[in-house]
């Protein structure tokens, strides 16, 4: 991915894990290590992850463009949600439009979902 790709992943997953209003330890590490590989600084990290617990709209202005490796964009996503075990139907409903945004069939969101909650159990 390019740069900006890795951005909007990081923005995207900000969205998941704030969508509840908190982002857990766990998952802020993971957004670190995205943050990271995207080359993001600290203040607009900040910035993003404010944005993702404060916002329960934020969601709409990502993969607006990019919408290349959609497959991995999902398992980057899907990373930060699971980092704290626990997946919220808030977190499946954003990560939901996030898959119908980069044309990713709904079953296999759902079974890749299925797949995550077994694991967890």
């Amino acid at each position: 991915m390019n740069p900006m790709q890795e951005v909007e992943v990081l923005r995207a997953a900000c969205c998941v894990a704030g969508i509840d209003g908190k982002i857990t330890e766990d998952e802020m590490a993971m957004i670190n290590k995205l943050a990271a590989r995207a080359g993001v600084g600290r203040a607009s990290l900040e910035a993003m992850v404010l944005r993702g617990e404060s916002d329960p709209e934020f969601y709409k202005e990502q993969f607006r463009v990019l919408k290349e490796n959609p497959r991995r964009s999902m398992v980057d996503i899907l990373r930060v949600a699971t980092a704290d075990r626990v997946l919220s139907n808030d977190e499946i409903g954003v990560m939901r439009k996030f898959a119908e945004k980069l044309n990713i069939s709904p079953e296999s969101f759902d079974a890749a979902i299925d797949k995550v909650s077994q694991r967890s159990e």
